[in-house]
Formats: structure tokens, sequence, C-alpha cells
């Protein structure tokens, strides 16, 4: 049987999210910016240590604010499937602290409008556009440290333009995603190769 896990892609307005996720899926990248008006929704296939798992991914258009509640979701387009995704994926530009800003109020949103154990929902910070690091607002290792020592959140850095860990920071949050979702059945996975091009498939 195959598993399908819901990945909301959030950010401020610019910050690479479609790029991102165009890479990962397509290997494409464009240098014409159009921003992104609706919630798009893109449906690859991974396979993650010898499992299929069909991906939701949710390229989200900037949002206010996180839907504090089910109606909110639904009565906003934009917002449709966000609250009860598997995981969150938060882009901001390493050059631009307004779009961290941005990731750090929706992360603290996330927390605090979902309930219960789907709090603890696995949730990955990419720093965009790594290609332009010389211009970056602060040193990677002071958002790495608050990020994952504070935020108790994954974090990794890419450029989608060159393709630069674009896909490992999606094997990351699949492994993450993955062994949470089988924490509650004892099951151990091997993260390690867990997500390799040639096996990722476009259904």
């Amino acid at each position: 049987m195959v598993e399908t896990l819901s990945i909301a892609v959030i950010g401020a307005p610019g910050v690479g999210k479609t790029s991102i996720i165009r890479q990962f899926i397509y290997n494409d990248f464009s240098e014409t910016y159009t921003p992104t008006q609706t919630r798009y929704v893109y449906r690859p296939s991974v396979i993650l240590n010898g499992v299929m798992y069909d991906l939701k991914i949710l390229d989200v258009p900037p949002i206010s604010s996180f839907p504090s509640s089910p109606s909110q979701e639904w009565l906003d387009a934009r917002c449709r499937g966000v609250r009860s995704a598997n995981a969150y994926i938060l882009v901001y530009d390493i050059c631009c602290v307004e779009s961290f800003e941005y990731v750090k109020m929706i992360r603290q949103q996330i927390m605090d409008n979902r309930v219960g154990s789907s709090r603890e929902v696995p949730i990955l910070v990419v720093g965009s556009k790594r290609d332009l690091q010389r211009h970056r607002f602060t040193q990677r290792r002071a958002v790495s440290v608050l990020v994952k020592k504070t935020w108790k959140c994954g974090y990794v850095e890419c450029s989608a333009k060159y393709n630069w860990h674009v896909l490992l920071l999606f094997k990351e949050l699949l492994g993450i995603a993955v062994a949470r979702g089988l924490r509650t059945n004892h099951t151990s996975i091997r993260l390690q190769g867990a997500l390799q091009r040639n096996r990722c498939n476009v259904m």
C-alpha cells in the first residue's frame, strides 16, 4: 500500500519556494521570477528504504498568518490543506532578514495552532539562494544554532539555481517525517541513502 505524505512549503514572496520544488521534481530552474498567486499541488513519488511514498507538495502563496482554525483554513483557498500537512518546509532568503522573520512568525504560529501531538510535526527550515552567500545577512552558524537548538527544527541551506542540496533537504525532511510516523510501531529505518534521484519518479 502506497502511503501519502503531505508537505506544505511556505515562505515570504521571492524566497524561491517554487524554484526549489521544481528543481527537485523536474530538474528545472528559471531565471524569471513569477510570484506564486494561488496554491499549487505537486504529486511526485519517491522510494524510501524500499517503500514508495506519494508526496503531496503544497506550494503555498505568501499568507499573512498560519490558519488558526479549520474554518479559517477553508475560507482562504491559499491555505487549504496547510493545517493538516504531515510536514513543513519553511523557506527564507539568506540575503533577506525580513524573510527569516516571516519564517520565525509562521513557525511559532504552527506550534500555537496545531493541537496535541500534531504540534510535533516535522519542520525543516531552509535557507535558499546559497549561491548569493556573500550577501547573507548573518552567519550560517548563528541561524543553524537557533533553528536546531532552540526551535528543535531541521536546517538546510540550498541553491535551486545550481541544484545544490535540493535533494538533501527533501531527503532529510522525509527521513524525519517517516521516522516519526513509524515511531509508534517501533520500526527502525535507515536514513542514509533514503532518497536517490534515479529512484524519484514523477507520477
